[in-house]
């Protein structure tokens, strides 16, 4: 009797509905959004996500799942290191947009966008966000002194692309 192997090719589309903003700043997280929040009309708190529900209730997460964006990184032959990278996150109240503030650098000392090693920071907006909407954020971050350089990046274009899911 044959024996009969078949090979099944998934080609999965990530989920790229966002703007993605590099930033390079020697401050320090807390310091980056205290600023942010004085020089545009976000309101960034710490966190991933919220510790209680829409409806009130808390939620039975881990606390360092609702505070960090968390990926995991795998090296040829080692195992998986577990990396924490702050964030921080606005909402409007309509859920239109949703802003994210996003370190680069992990606790772990590990690279959220590895090709991206020159940005300190990302600000991830999900969902649609007009031209105009996005140029004056960007002047607006601009204005900030401690803030070195500010670019959008093409999301389709960074090899790590994935660690921006969640």
């Amino acid at each position: 009797m044959s024996k009969i192997t078949f090979k099944l090719e998934t080609d999965f589309d990530l989920e790229l509905d966002f703007v993605l903003i590099g930033i390079s700043s020697t401050l320090r997280d807390y310091r980056l959004c205290h600023f942010v929040n004085k020089h545009t009309n976000l309101q960034f708190t710490h966190g991933k996500e919220d510790y209680i529900d829409h409806k009130g209730i808390p939620k039975e997460k881990p606390r360092n799942e609702m505070d960090y964006h968390i990926v995991y990184e795998q090296k040829r032959g080692k195992p998986s290191v577990k990396q924490h990278f702050s964030t921080f996150r606005y909402a409007q109240s309509t859920y239109d947009h949703e802003y994210y503030l996003i370190s680069n650098r992990g606790e772990e000392g590990g690279l959220l966008i590895p090709e991206a090693a020159n940005f300190d920071y990302f600000i991830l907006i999900k969902h649609f966000i007009d031209d105009d909407d996005l140029k004056t954020l960007i002047d607006s971050l601009k204005s900030i002194v401690d803030i070195l350089l500010v670019k959008e990046i093409d999301p389709i274009i960074l090899k790590s692309k994935e660690n921006l899911i969640f």
